[in-house]
């Protein structure tokens, strides 16, 4: 006969006994499932948070509420981060000391693994189970006993498949699809003119599938169900299937004064693959199955990395998996070297690369530098401001003119993978970040982007006038997108900051001296007073601030070639005067916020010239 509460007791009392023998032993328990189930539940607690706030931009976009679209853009890039720190008390608090012990995360290691067994994102929760443990345990190199880690993806997913996309038969007049198309994506916002949008977009798509088939089958086109949000505008992405051909087709959404309108067809691979560059910030798609989506995705741009379309999601920690699995996977198979990177020494990083691998890394180098810009300014920098900068990049619009970049910490290669000139070079400028143990050398922390060509060789290798005018102007565009994201290199026409990409793109890739405009202080350079001054060197007679810019400096040191300039200030002449940039100033002070039109801009419809 037992007592009333007795049982309860007893039950408490067993439960402490098993936590107790489960810590004595290094047997799977109820203590590792526990911290097994509080990694999976905060995984499924930092799913749930980023489809709410994804679930956000059809609302932002309909209301034309642009900070608030912005402001969710940075609340869902940090809430990684913050999901880790929360469950890294959480488990702290579970585990006590023992949350540095590794033979116990090898069993919570096996008890996650059962418990996500199955799951359509099972690679989304190793991934998050790996950052984790490298946040606690700040791991070297790879322990495979902790970490999940394998060369490549998985395909197995015992979920049932839910279709992303709906499929439209083309056996009909195109006009007739694309108006159901449209309608089938229509928000609470009408249309500014419906009738005008399909068939401007009929026309584009009947002139690219002309080539495939002429009058031949005309098979299916297959839309995906949401709408691609990004800034001020929504995507409709899809796919031409034409006698076994597959056309990509994205129509870029804009709200304007008059409703929802059509602005482009976008009916080409290297279209499309600029409005999904590794140099915008990331879409807001509201579709759960991210894994049939990447699938989609990947059918229309082929050539694209992986890693960089989990990243265009959203799914940059998983973009970042991708992009270490590439890297394992070419240096298990290759040869090569790591290797200094070609082109201009930086002061504060040592850039090296693979040769054939498609991405530079970047360390920062121990001493503080000097950067000296054209104006006379100098500026010291630290390690810890470079990373602030790389911070303060992450948390901008990066208007499709800035690289992305993955950290990376605690990497580990053999030292026979390294050149002897680069082991030099982290010996002699690195040795606080880059360490080299026995047969091994560790990498601390490391930036790493997309290879692109630097500016100043790209002029000199490419033999096209037209291709050189093209980079040329769209340099002074590249200019002008960074001032209208807030973003102003100090070091301006310091070249060898920038890069093109193999679209043909302007883009920045060094941001140890880029700051916010409006903190930049724009002026004239004062002219000397009298003829005392005027024998003066000019660093002894004008004391500029660090973040003082002296614009009509600019065409005078100006690293654009002397022969190319007049073709650069025939268009953008107005970027060496103090009015542009005080003017770009005010605006983004005011917090007006721009956007940047992710493709030619000839290929935009011509609304008002209509005639259907």
């Amino acid at each position: 006969m037992s007592v009333p509460g007795q049982s309860t007791a007893r039950s408490r009392e067993q439960s402490h006994r098993i936590t107790a023998v489960s810590r004595s032993n290094h047997t799977p328990s109820l203590y590792h499932a526990s911290a097994a189930a509080a990694i999976r539940d905060a995984f499924d607690l930092y799913v749930a948070k980023f489809r709410r706030i994804t679930g956000r931009a059809r609302k932002r976009f309909e209301e034309r509420d642009w900070k608030a679209r912005r402001r969710d853009a940075v609340e869902r890039f940090d809430l990684y981060e913050v999901t880790l720190n929360t469950v890294a008390l959480n488990l702290q608090a579970l585990m006590g000391r023992r949350l540095r012990d590794p033979s116990d995360w090898n069993h919570i290691k096996s008890e996650y693994a059962r418990l996500v067994s199955g799951r359509f994102d099972v690679e989304l929760l190793e991934t998050f189970y790996n950052s984790v443990t490298r946040k606690i345990l700040e791991t070297v190199g790879i322990n495979r006993d902790i970490e999940f880690f394998s060369l490549t993806g998985r395909t197995d997913s015992l979920e049932p498949v839910q279709s992303v996309y709906k499929t439209y038969q083309h056996n009909r007049p195109t006009l007739w699809v694309i108006r159901e198309i449209l309608t089938d994506h229509q928000l609470s916002v009408p249309y500014e003119d419906l009738e005008r949008d399909a068939a401007l977009v009929a026309r584009e798509v009947d002139l690219h599938v002309w080539p495939v088939v002429g009058f031949g089958k005309r098979d299916v086109i297959e839309v995906i169900r949401a709408l691609f949000y990004r800034n001020k505008a929504a995507y409709l992405v899809g796919r031409v299937i034409a006698d076994g051909h597959v056309i990509p087709m994205v129509l870029p959404l804009y709200h304007g004064d008059k409703g929802i309108y059509v602005d482009a067809a976008l009916m080409t691979e290297s279209e499309v693959s600029i409005v999904f560059s590794f140099a915008f910030s990331y879409f807001h798609v509201e579709i759960d199955r991210y894994d049939e989506l990447i699938k989609f995705l990947k059918s229309i741009l082929v050539s694209k990395p992986v890693s960089d379309l989990y990243s265009s999601l959203g799914y940059n920690k998983h973009g970042k998996t991708e992009l270490y699995r590439s890297l394992h996977r070419f240096v298990h198979e290759s040869r090569e070297k790591f290797d200094i990177a070609p082109g201009k020494e930086g002061a504060v990083m040592i850039g090296f690369t693979l040769r054939d691998f498609n991405y530079v890394f970047k360390v920062i180098k121990d001493r503080p530098c000097f950067l000296r810009s054209a104006d006379i300014t100098s500026k010291r920098i630290t390690r810890q401001q470079v990373k602030d900068a790389y911070q303060e990049v992450c948390h901008r619009d990066r208007a499709g003119r800035m690289v992305d970049t993955q950290e990376f910490e605690n990497l580990r290669f053999k030292k026979k993978r390294f050149s002897e000139q680069l082991l030099r070079e982290f010996t002699l400028a690195a040795k606080e970040i880059v360490s080299i143990e026995n047969d091994y050398v560790i990498i601390k922390h490391v930036y790493v982007q997309r290879k692109v060509v630097p500016l100043p060789m790209y002029l000199l290798i490419q033999k096209d006038p037209e291709v050189i005018r093209s980079v040329i102007l769209d340099f002074g565009y590249f200019l002008k997108d960074l001032a209208a994201a807030g973003v102003f290199p100090y070091d301006l026409f310091n070249i060898w900051n920038y890069g093109v990409t193999s679209r043909g793109r302007v883009v920045l890739f060094d941001y140890d001296d880029v700051g916010t405009l409006e903190n930049a202080t724009f002026r004239a350079k004062p002219a000397p007073r009298d003829e005392t001054e005027e024998l003066q060197p000019e660093e002894d007679r004008i004391a500029a601030m660090p973040d003082e810019f002296f614009v009509d400096e600019t065409e005078r040191y100006s690293g654009i070639p002397e022969q190319l300039k007049g073709i650069f200030k025939a268009v953008h002449g107005d970027l060496f005067t103090v009015k542009f940039w005080q003017l770009m100033q005010a605006r983004v002070r005011r917090g007006e916020l721009f956007d940047i039109t992710p493709y030619d801009r000839r290929r935009r419809f011509s609304r008002q010239h209509y005639s259907g």
